[in-house]
Order: structure tokens, then sequence, then C-alpha cells
């Protein structure tokens, strides 16, 4: 990197540290909502448009907005345009995971290497992906599904959840990489944290130990879109006045027992874009013959699905 872009970058990170320290709590949730508003009501409709046409998924990448929540809410900027590196540039690490528009079950991925790889860091004087881990002084942890409605008959709310993790003074998340490092073998590297999707609780499962988020829980926003295109949003859960220090532990749990539910949360109308809407975002391209399969397509759809 040429010297001229290191010092402008740097100077881009100073100057970001310093807008986003002092920033209020108030100004912090505008600023959240405005970004929420963003991603997962404006561009989540404008992919369900596309999707429409191509029947590619609606899905929103919540990977650089978990980054973006974590920086407006720690007050630690990411590390400008460097590319791959620390997520933010104290060396606190963010995970995210999503369940909107996807039929996967989401899982946060810490990639600790394989024990060969931590033997030959070892030997080359380096250090091994665990840890790093273990060094880094936050763990930021988002996820946004989506749970039934408190009213009858409305869609499904999406959920934003988030969690943060005092990574030198957390004793119980700390064991569970330690245990996981020490019983890896093979080609084991992915310690794999299942977080609460589609559940009111803040479990969040592993084969090696689960753990209790409960007391690490920073905040808890919901959004009900509506149809007639008009949404309604809250916080469930309400941004801390202050979140550093951070004051709350995770907490091992031995065993998880769930009331059973779905696997997944997900709107059917999210999966299978509504064709029948396509005269509308496209008049360019469709005539009158092709709008009336479209129609009948559509409803075949919503009969297979349960879509009225």
């Amino acid at each position: 990197m040429q010297k001229e872009v290191k010092e402008a970058i740097d100077a881009g990170i100073e100057l970001r540290s310093e807008v986003l320290s002092g920033l209020t709590r108030y100004q912090r949730v505008q600023l959240l909502e405005l970004l929420f508003q963003d991603f997962f009501v404006d561009q989540h409709r404008l992919l369900q448009k596309w999707a429409s046409l191509t029947g590619q998924t609606a899905q929103i990448d919540t990977g650089y907005i978990a980054q973006f929540v974590a920086s407006i809410i720690t007050g630690i900027p990411g590390q400008g345009f460097r590319g791959k590196g620390d997520d933010l540039v104290d060396g606190s690490e963010v995970k995210s995971a999503a369940n909107i528009s996807g039929v996967d079950t989401p899982r946060w991925n810490h990639n600790m290497g394989t024990a060969a790889a931590d033997e030959k860091n070892r030997q080359q004087g380096k250090k091994t992906n665990s840890e790093k881990y273990l060094e880094a002084p936050l763990l930021f942890y988002l996820l946004a599904d989506r749970i039934t409605s408190t009213e009858d008959d409305a869609p499904p709310e999406t959920r934003i959840r988030a969690w943060c993790v005092d990574v030198q003074a957390d004793i119980a998340w700390r064991s569970l990489v330690e245990r996981y490092n020490y019983e890896k073998s093979g080609g084991t590297y992915n310690l794999q944290l299942h977080p609460p999707v589609g559940y009111n609780d803040n479990l969040v499962t592993n084969t090696t130990f689960n753990l209790d988020f409960s007391d690490v829980l920073v905040f808890d926003y919901r959004i009900a879109l509506k149809t007639d295109g008009t949404d309604d949003h809250y916080w469930n859960v309400e941004l801390p006045q202050k979140l550093i220090p951070i004051s709350g532990r995770t907490k091992i749990v031995e065993t998880v027992n769930r009331a059973k539910q779905k696997k997944t949360h997900t709107a059917p109308e999210d999966l299978v874009a509504d064709i029948a809407v396509l005269p509308d975002h496209f008049p360019v391209i469709l005539d009158a013959e092709v709008e009336d399969k479209l129609d009948e397509v559509s409803e075949k759809e919503g009969v297979q699905l349960g879509i009225e």
C-alpha cells in the first residue's frame, strides 16, 4: 500500500472514531432506525421487485450491515478500505446471521483453524486463529429473523437482535473456545454457534456446550411490513444508555429444552416472489397475453404456498 493511501485511510479512521464515539444515545437510535429502514424495508422491497422477474432470492446479506451496526453502537469504526482483516479497527470481530427470504438455518461461524494448522503456526512462531479470537476486545453478534406477529392474521415480523461479548472478561465464552480447540481433530476447524432463530430466548447452542446470551443482549428491534406498503417498527428491547464497558456475561447451559417449532419463520411470499406483479414493475417487456398467463400461474403458486 502506498504511503499516501495509508495516511489517507488512517486519517479517515481517526476522524470516524471521533465522530462515532461522540454520538449520543439518541443519535445512535436514530441512525439505527434509518439503517434498518434502508436495508430491511426499502432494500428488501427493491430486491423483491427484481426477484419477481428473475426468480432469484431476495435475501439480504447481513454481513456488512452487522458491521455498520457494530460501529454505530460501539463507536469503533472499521478499517476503511483495507479489505480483509479485523471487522473493527480495535481488533473486535463481528458475526451475522439472517433467516429472511432464505430457507437455510443460519449459523455464526468461527474459523478456528485445524489442529494441524495450529501446530504449523506455533512452529513458525505465529498466533493460531483461536488465539486471535481470544485476544479480540469484543465479539459482536447480529441476528435477523422472522417471528409470528402478535396481531391475528398479520404477516411475520422482522426481528433484529444484537449481543456483545466482552472477550477478555467472559469466562463462559472463553471456555467454549478453549474446549472446542482442545477437542477438535482432523479437518475440524469451524466453531458453529447456532443463534436462537425464531425463538423468544437468548440461548445459543453448540455441540461442545450451550451459552445463555441473555445478559449480553444489546437490543431487540421489530419491523412489521404491511400489505398496503406501510410498516410499523418498535424497540422491543431498547438500546442501553451506555454499552461499554460491557457488564453482562454469557452463562453455560448444559441442556436446552424448547417447544417444537417450524424450521423456518420465513414468509412463503419471500421464497417465491409473486410473478403477477411483473406488469407493474416492468411494463415495457410484457404484453396482455403474457399478463393473463402470469395471473394464472400466480394464483396456482398462492394456493400451493398458502398465500391469499
